[in-house]
């Protein structure tokens, strides 16, 4: 006798047996019997949570679950079309978007062109060439989606593979639950695509209403020498300081143009950046224990508890060495970068700004306190981007261009090497110091080995030894 579909569930309740069928498919039956051959009692495990099957809106947490692994990808992978569109509603959702007037982009242009007249002055590093653009919050997720997707490609993709491995694992360790391992991973993987893009663009929907241009997270968000200011951020801005909205306009131009000069005139430093995360995303593995701890806090009555768990850390990396190195050397350009543009915008606008000193401040202290967006950022990507070390490093700077001037500090950036280290942060007054006593040392030592090398005796200066001419030679014959 050919047992009924759901029999090896006959006892749970209907609603039950069908989240379990959108969770595994059709091969549902046979998960719930591996589930009970492996130990698991599903009917306690229903008693145990606490459900009542007349109090949770079953047809919720499926309609959920379906949509989020009809939106996502098999492998994993972002939806990125979904991360959009959840930027554009949350972006909306802060109030109207209005498309920028005339006189606000003319403003915008006008600061710019003030700005880079003023660093002329300041930096070595030439104008980066490109046009400003005044944007809304809407052309500001449009340009830096592509640098998003960037940066947080190989983060996802890492997880996703750690997860793979870890369900196989699993799969491997109980070979009576290999079923449930391959359904829960046919639901997990679309799931993760989609709850990751549906995070990450809630994130840069709030980002795309706090952000002044490209620059703020201190990474290049579009083609390098790019800028551009969000008027009506600006505005509000100037409005929360209690301060003259022209006067704004030009500090937030003068940076976002000194970080442009830094990444086109430093062609390196853009891949830099990015090489660093992508280090750091190589070697990325799941804490296990905090894994099933976050799991077992998922609440089916609230489909939203599962994008709660994501948003939280669900997938929280654990740091090898390598990361731990990617890591630091991300947090020292970043604070190198922060310090210097840092720098360079005081000494463009300290006779020009009446309240130079107030707007400096906060702009420092709203890089290091971050927002909720950066925040969830920080989760998503596991990476914080936000100069911890930037004081120290507008102090080097600072101290570099006191003693030797713009030019010779901006030949630090000519090669990766000659940057100041993450200990030169330590001491940033002696910098300068140390890295003239290690060059004076490095001349001496190159010194006494040309001089042994041109030394009569030395073996570098001995004639070669002559010797007859073989048979064979062209000199050999008549």
């Amino acid at each position: 006798m050919t047992e009924q579909p759901g029999a090896a569930g006959r006892d749970l309740p209907p609603e039950f047996i069908e989240l379990i069928r959108t969770w595994f498919g059709p091969n549902a039956d046979e998960v719930i019997e591996a589930f009970r051959q492996s130990g698991v009692d599903l009917n306690s495990l229903f008693e145990a949570s606490g459900m009542d099957a007349a109090g949770v809106d079953f047809g919720g947490v499926i309609s959920e679950l379906n949509r989020l692994m009809r939106t996502g990808s098999p492998d994993g992978s972002i939806n990125w079309d979904l991360a959009y569109d959840a930027a554009r509603k949350v972006s909306l959702s802060k109030g109207a978007d209005p498309v920028i007037a005339s006189r606000s982009a003319g403003l915008v242009v006008e600061a710019f062109k003030v700005a880079d007249l003023w660093l002329d002055q300041a930096t070595d590093f030439t104008p980066a060439g490109s046009d400003a653009v005044a944007l809304s919050a809407a052309d500001w997720i449009e340009a830096t989606l592509p640098r998003w997707r960037q940066l947080t490609t190989p983060v996802a993709n890492s997880l996703t593979k750690a997860m793979t491995w870890l369900m196989k694992q699993h799969a491997e360790e109980h070979p009576g639950v290999a079923d449930v391992a391959q359904g829960a991973q046919r639901m997990l993987l679309p799931m993760i695509g989609s709850l990751f893009g549906l995070q990450l663009g809630q994130a840069l929907g709030q980002l795309s209403r706090e952000v002044f241009g490209y620059t703020d997270t201190g990474l290049p968000l579009v083609e390098p020498g790019a800028t551009a200011m969000l008027p009506e951020v600006a505005s509000t801005f100037a409005k929360d300081l209690q301060l003259p909205e022209s006067e704004v306009r030009l500090f937030l131009a003068t940076r976002e143009s000194a970080h442009a000069r830094l990444f086109k005139r430093v062609p390196w430093l853009v891949d830099h950046l990015y090489g660093a995360v992508e280090s750091y995303a190589s070697e990325i593995t799941i804490d296990l224990g905090r894994l099933e701890t976050m799991l077992a806090d998922i609440n089916p009555r609230d489909p939203s508890s599962i994008r709660e768990a994501i948003s939280s850390g669900l997938v929280a990396p654990l740091l090898t060495e390598r990361q731990r190195s990617a890591l630091r050397r991300l947090e020292t350009a970043l604070a190198l970068v922060e310090g210097w543009v840092d720098v360079v915008s005081q000494s463009a606008l300290h006779q020009n700004l009446p309240d130079l000193n107030s707007l400096r401040e906060m702009a420092r202290r709203r890089r290091a306190e971050g927002g909720p967006a950066e925040h969830t950022l920080a989760t998503l990507v596991g990476l914080e981007l936000r100069p911890r070390r930037a004081r120290q490093a507008s102090a080097l700077w600072q101290s570099v261009t006191d003693r030797v001037g713009p030019a010779e500090r901006e030949a630090l950036w000519s090669h990766p090497d000659l940057l100041p280290s993450s200990d030169d942060l330590d001491q940033p007054e002696e910098f300068w110091d140390r890295r003239q006593a290690r060059g004076q040392a490095d001349a001496a030592l190159d010194a006494e080995i040309a001089a042994f090398l041109d030394a009569p005796d030395s073996p570098g200066s001995a004639e070669p030894p002559t010797t007859p001419e073989s048979p064979g030679s062209l000199d050999s014959q008549p």
